[in-house]
Formats: structure tokens, sequence, C-alpha cells
């Protein structure tokens, strides 16, 4: 009986956290492929730092140009924000998808995601040369990635895109007991939200059906100083069609080259 249960806990060690990561990560393998989104001009490959393949876009217009980082929703192939970078010649873009998210490799996680986010910054603005300041652009889950980059580091500018205080609260209300019963990466935004020295812009749906709305507002709260907010009369997913949405990110960007902003 004994041998059974040292057998059956060592099982569940091995499948708890794969379980756990296609549930929270439950868009990866899902998105469409890079292909669909085009500009394969601007398709770039980066290593991480333990040699996994990550692929997205870099549409680099040179040496001082701000450069803008996209991350992208749990459910989205970050080219859905490919016509942005490619119609915004004044600024340089990345846009790399996450592990196991449209082309890249591997299988994501809280530490490996920030930690490949700060090293494809580091790629980038080695490709450009001289860097220009850095603004950081995440949408739903991909808040809580630009929330960590940001943290304690010299960034121009932050936007925020129907953000959370953590994934726990956000997953508290799609499925109750699921952080009470399995341990999950908990992208504590709000814990966060302290570090944070640039302005930040918080772009929220009226109608926000994934994200609760005491979740938001308690992320805007942790800000030491108050974000700028813009509400859309939107839900979480037609938010990208609000007329002013693409104009309201430029504005909130940096358009000139300022003190460089220290790499990540």
């Amino acid at each position: 009986m004994r041998k059974s249960l040292i057998t059956l806990s060592l099982a569940l060690s091995c499948l708890l956290p794969s379980c756990i990561n296609s549930i929270v990560y439950n868009g990866a393998g899902k998105n469409k492929p890079d292909l669909t989104y085009g500009y394969t001009e601007h398709a770039v490959a980066m290593q991480a730092t333990d040699g996994t393949t990550l692929r997205g876009w870099f549409f680099n217009r040179g040496a001082g140009t701000p450069l803008v980082v996209f991350y992208g929703g749990n459910a989205m192939n970050v080219g859905n924000f490919a016509n942005i970078a490619a119609a915004d010649t004044t600024r340089s873009y990345l846009l790399m998808n996450y592990r196991g998210y449209g082309g890249s490799e591997g299988k994501p996680s809280e530490a490996i995601m920030v930690d490949d986010a700060r090293s494809c910054i580091a790629q980038a603005r080695a490709k450009m040369g001289t860097p220009g300041p850095l603004a950081l652009v995440g949408y739903s889950l991909g808040s809580g990635v630009a929330m960590q980059v940001a943290a304690g580091k010299n960034v121009a500018a932050l936007v925020l895109i129907c953000p959370f205080d953590s994934m726990t609260t956000v997953a508290c209300n799609q499925v109750p007991l699921l952080p009470r019963i399995l341990p999950m990466d908990s992208w504590d935004s709000a814990t966060v939200a302290p570090s944070i020295s640039c302005p930040v812009t918080i772009m929220r749906s009226l109608t926000d059906d994934i994200v609760p709305t005491d979740s938001t507002d308690k992320l805007i709260r942790s800000f030491i100083t108050p974000p700028t907010v813009k509400i859309y009369p939107a839900d979480h997913n037609s938010i990208f069609s609000c007329p002013s949405f693409t104009q309201d990110i430029m504005q909130a960007l940096p358009s000139q080259q300022v003190t460089a902003a220290e790499e990540v």
C-alpha cells in the first residue's frame, strides 16, 4: 500500500506541471501559423538562453528609434499586432511569440516567459545599434509579462490592455476551485506595480468577460503614480475593434529618442 502511494505521488509530481501549464496556457499550440499574418521580410528567429528557438517579427527602423515590444494574449499569435507595427515606420517593433505559441518551440511557464522576453529585447537592441527608448505593450496575459519586464527598469512607457491584478484572480473567476486544487503561475502584477516608475496607460473594456472588473481596479490602485485609464465600449476580445484603439496606443508610446533605456 505504501509503495503504491509513493508511486502515485511520484506520478502526480511529474504530471501536474504539464496539466497545469495546459490549463493556464491553453492557447499554446492553438494559434494560427505565423505565415497567416504575412510580413515575412520581418520574420525573425531568436535563441532563448537555453537554446530554444523563438519566432516572431522584428520591424527594425534603425538606431535611435523607439523600440516597442508587444506581448499577446493567451489565445493569440502576437502576429495579430503586425499591422500596427507595419503601419508605423517611425518606431521599431518586436513581436515574439511565447514558447509553444505560433512558430516558437518549447513549453511556456511564467519564469521562462519573462526570461525569454528579456533576452529577446537584448538581442533586438543589439541589432539596432544605438538604443532608443523602450516601450512595452501587453494584452491580457501579455500584461503580466510586460509588468514583470518593466519592473525596476528604465522603461519609457507601459501600455496594458485588459490587464489583471493576478492570474489567480482571473482563474478563480473562470474556474473557482482551480487555484485551490492546483498550484499555478500567479502572474502577480499587483505586487509588481509599486516598482513601476514609467508612465502607465491602462486600456480596459467596459464589459470584460474574461478579466473581472475588480481585478483591473485592484491593479490600478496598486501603482504609486495613478496610471492613465481609457475605457472602451467593448468586451475582452472586441476592444481591438474600437475606433480609437490603435490611435490611443500610438499616443501612449514615445515618439522620439530620449535618454537611452536600460537594457533588460
